[in-house]
């Protein structure tokens, strides 16, 4: 009894697990999905200058990338779905072979139960029972008879309920047999629909390889134009990093003249600061994205350009591709440190959250003023669109100190 209960546990935890697995796995795939389509309109929006646009390369490298995560997605499913296949198979030929057993063992109690009556019949036609036991010899005689009669009478009605009994699990198992076969069918459809969907996502994948392809040799026969282009931006970004470390440097420098320094020669924060640090850094992997709608079309850290691979770049966040006049908010509580411009690439904010600075570059509208306290998902401002390029992103960075960090670490379910 022991061993069944704990085989019925561990086949209920795999059942749930597996159920966990395809809900992870559906719920993964609606967002690919959804950032795939996203995506595409993005690209759609820039497909009139994609002869001379870097950005429409990143918009369907990101495309790229979420095809072919898709595809993976579909590869587990599929393999998930292979094993459930592979179980209810075992399961069915036990339970055929259970029914076969069944079947066989049904007959044979009918055989000897046949013969159990046919022996009754016969012999009430040669004997009565009661003169059976008034012929007894002895009174003991005569009490082992009515015994005898008793045993006969108990056999007969135990065999016949031995074959109810079996009737019944025989029925049983064959309804079982038949929703295991139903089951089995909609999972073998289950896995063309799968296979077909696999095929229509590698085409996906491939057209859209193809259609990198030809943009990436198109803009390499101006590729001078683009390396000026390219190193532009790099200065852009040095100087943004420049004044980023500058803003927190004089905020460090402000805390000092408040404060004492702790032995480590470290910066001792406020208790509200360091609360409000302790907060942040509790919320990493959750934090609110600063656009409502977005895809991240450019990682954090060194990397080598998508189209001139002898060049390599250094992000010190990421870049956010979204629609004109999105809306920028704030990823959590802080106090507004700095508001600042960038030549080319429009204003930027940088809002402190203790020893944590987040920086949302890339702003047309500031809707916050120097000193504000604001709440997560608060409003900042309007995201710039470029009209060069066509170009609407966000750049977003975090910064512990002096340290940079890895955005997509602490925005919730980030790729």
């Amino acid at each position: 009894m022991k061993k069944n209960s704990f085989l019925f546990v561990l086949l209920f935890i795999s059942y749930l697990s597996i159920g966990q697995n395809k809900d992870v796995l559906k719920q993964q795939k609606i967002v690919l999905e959804k950032e795939i389509n996203y995506t595409t309109s993005l690209l759609n929006k820039t497909k009139e200058n994609k002869k001379s646009s870097l950005v429409y390369i990143d918009y369907l490298d990101k495309k790229i990338s979420s095809q072919e995560r898709l595809l993976q997605l579909l590869n587990i499913e599929q393999n998930l779905l292979k094993k459930q296949i592979f179980k209810l198979e075992n399961k069915i030929l036990e339970n055929e072979k259970s029914i076969n057993n069944s079947e066989k063992e049904i007959v044979e109690l009918k055989k000897e139960y046949g013969e159990i009556i046919y022996s009754l019949q016969r012999n009430k036609n040669e004997r009565n029972d009661l003169m059976f036991i008034v012929s007894s010899e002895t009174f003991n005689q005569a009490y082992k008879r009515i015994l005898f009669l008793r045993e006969y009478s108990r056999a007969r009605k135990a065999q016949a309920l031995q074959i109810a009994k079996n009737q019944d699990s025989l029925a049983i198992n064959k309804e079982r047999l038949f929703s295991q076969q139903q089951l089995i069918k909609s999972k073998k459809e289950q896995n063309q629909e799968l296979i077909s969907n696999k095929k229509k996502s590698l085409n996906k994948v491939l057209i859209s390889k193809d259609e990198k392809k030809i943009a990436v040799s198109k803009l390499k026969k101006s590729e001078q134009i683009f390396l000026k282009k390219i190193k532009d931006q790099q200065k852009k970004s040095r100087k943004l990093e420049q004044k980023i470390k500058k803003i927190i440097e004089e905020e460090i420098r402000l805390v000092r003249e408040k404060i004492k320094r702790d032995k480590d020669n470290k910066i001792t924060l406020t208790p509200e600061a360091q609360l409000l640090s302790d907060k942040f850094s509790y919320n990493k992997g959750k934090l609110p994205w600063p656009l409502e709608q977005g895809v991240i079309i450019q990682k954090y850290g060194k990397q080598k350009h998508k189209v001139f691979g002898n060049i390599e770049t250094f992000n010190n966040g990421i870049n956010i591709a979204t629609n004109k006049n999105a809306v920028i908010r704030s990823v959590f509580d802080g106090k507004v440190s700095r508001i600042f411009f960038i030549k080319g690439e429009g204003k930027a904010v940088l809002i402190n959250h203790g020893e944590f600075f987040t920086v949302y570059s890339g702003l047309e509208e500031v809707k916050v003023k120097l000193g504000d306290n604001i709440l997560s998902k608060e409003e900042i401002g309007r995201v710039l669109t470029r009209e060069n390029d066509n170009r609407t992103e966000l750049h977003f960075e975090i910064w512990q100190g002096y340290d940079k960090q890895d955005p997509s670490l602490w925005l919730f379910e980030a790729f």
